[in-house]
């Protein structure tokens, strides 16, 4: 008994690379022939279903991954074991797409003043780029301060990206020992700083905002200036980081703790510092 015929026996072109074939799919660069019921509204639906149901499945695997064992998600992905998982760049993406949506949580962001203030000591960089611009433009302090302080908000936010090549380097040279490679030391950057943002810019703004916004008395804990919040954020550093650098690299306690606090007080003071400072450069170049 004869079998059922496939979709498509007949030779056909693919259409974006020319090659022809026999059958569903081209089989140089991979194609779909596509039918009457791929241009109706019904497979529309189908598609968007699709996406819903496997986002929230991979979403939600790796949140609780993540929040978990910190550093298996990032291990299981450099093993090969990725199909469950969300993508760790498309991971980064969404929360930088979900600090984009709230304005108010400023995070990063520092206003010209600050940058211009001796105290902080951004004015060997801040003092010629302001001076320049004024100059150039012919406009005053105020005036270039107001564009800044507009503009800088969503400049600080996308340029998170640049962390994840920072941090991975830092990783690298305290983990050279272990001999991984690079690849690896990004994907894992990719996990720890997606738990600072989400953290430290979603999650600690968001409690602090609603606690203050529900009852007067809890102003007390509101974001800024609160011992026991940066104590709380601190701690939450530390669990997370060394939990992640046990379970990714390998290593013992006693090298891992040292090496995860080397790599906060690194991330903390040398990373912001660069990442500022690339955000002040290009925000008054853009603004």
């Amino acid at each position: 008994m004869k079998s059922k015929k496939s979709f498509n026996e007949e030779q056909i072109t693919c259409k974006n690379c020319t090659h022809v074939f026999t059958g569903n799919f081209c089989n140089n660069c991979g194609e779909k022939v596509y039918s009457s019921h791929d241009k109706s509204l019904i497979h529309i639906g189908e598609e968007f279903f699709h996406f819903l149901t496997h986002f929230e499945g991979a979403f939600l695997t790796t949140l609780k991954t993540v929040i978990t064992k910190p550093g298996k998600f990032s291990l299981d992905y450099c093993n090969g074991i990725r199909k469950k998982y969300f993508k760790p760049v498309s991971l980064f993406l969404l929360l930088v797409i979900l600090y984009l949506l709230f304005p108010k949580f400023q995070g990063l962001n520092m206003k010209l003043e600050t940058y211009a203030a001796k105290e902080y000591g951004f004015t060997w960089l801040s003092h010629p780029l302001i001076n320049n611009k004024i100059e150039k433009e012919n406009i005053s302090y105020n005036a270039l301060a107001q564009r800044y302080n507009a503009k800088s908000p969503t400049i600080s936010k996308a340029t998170l990206f640049s962390l994840i090549p920072l941090a991975a380097l830092v990783l690298a040279i305290l983990y050279f020992f272990k001999r991984r490679p690079l690849f690896d030391h990004f994907i894992i950057s990719i996990e720890l700083s997606a738990f600072f943002i989400a953290l430290h810019y979603l999650i600690i703004p968001f409690v602090a905002f609603i606690t203050t916004s529900i009852h007067k008395p809890w102003e007390r804990f509101s974001w800024d200036g609160n011992a026991w919040l940066t104590y709380t954020e601190i701690a939450l550093d530390i669990l997370f980081i060394s939990l992640a650098h046990k379970r990714f690299y390998g290593t013992k306690w006693v090298v891992t703790i040292p090496a995860a606090l080397i790599y906060l007080y690194v991330f903390g003071e040398w990373i912001y510092y660069t990442y500022r400072l690339l955000v002040l450069y290009l925000t008054i170049q853009l603004c």
